[in-house]
């Protein structure tokens, strides 16, 4: 967290973003890798219709409940991670100033990305102030050729194209997820990223955990979806 201008990350194009590599402490990252949630605890979700004729982000989903038949399933690593980061004045104060507000609140949601997964082109709804997002893998389960790189993407070809491809965008700048990996953006009508199909044999998957920023109320979000929809969780 230290080091970084938030003012050069505000003035950042084509929108606020950052990646960082050792955010978590080694012994931290380790511990929450190899305690990694469960699969069966997954839902999977396929097909899931998104606005704009967007192609359906297929993947294996899991959403943090504060109740406590659903903490107990979680293992210690993954509490007290949760733990710190609802209430490290150090990282609450991060995300103020790089957000911009302190009207925001905070839910967690993991992801698993298996063969064919795909996170088509898109921005996120306007229900998130932004995300920092969390990586788990390493070269000893997953291989780089397989994919997963998160794409930062600019220079959409056609402005009122709201269900673009990859190759609708001048330029996608590939951000690596292998390792101790994070990464933060702020969330606007400009933020387009998402992640190319994944080519991993069956039996593997593309781990990670989002830190996600909503607003308090309607009055604190950054923007309007375009045609008063809402876009549902994203990634």
């Amino acid at each position: 967290m230290q080091g970084v201008d938030p003012l050069f990350f505000q003035d950042r194009k084509p929108y606020p973003w950052m990646e960082w590599e050792g955010f978590l402490l080694p012994g931290a990252f380790e511990r929450l890798r190899t305690n990694f949630p469960a699969l069966n605890l997954f839902e999977k979700q396929k097909g899931i219709d998104r606005l704009y004729g967007q192609r359906p982000h297929n993947r294996y989903y899991l959403a943090h409940r504060s109740k406590p038949s659903f903490v107990r399933k979680l293992p210690q690593a993954w509490r007290r991670f949760i733990e710190e980061i609802d209430t490290n004045p150090d990282y609450q104060d991060f995300i103020r100033s790089f957000l911009g507000t302190s009207r925001f609140q905070i839910r967690y949601a993991w992801h698993l990305g298996s063969a064919g997964s795909e996170v088509s082109p898109h921005f996120d709804s306007d229900n998130k102030l932004g995300t920092h997002i969390f990586y788990f893998n390493t070269p000893a389960d997953w291989r780089k050729e397989w994919g997963g790189s998160i794409c930062v993407l600019s220079g959409k070809k056609r402005g009122d194209l709201l269900n673009p491809d990859f190759t609708d965008f001048e330029e996608c700048v590939e951000v690596g997820t292998l390792g101790n990996k994070s990464f933060f953006f702020k969330n606007s009508l400009s933020a387009w990223h998402g992640v190319r199909s994944l080519s991993c044999p069956p039996g593997n998957y593309r781990r990670l955990f989002n830190v996600i920023f909503v607003p308090v109320s309607d009055r604190d979000k950054l923007f309007r979806q375009p045609d008063g929809g809402t876009a549902g969780d994203d990634y």
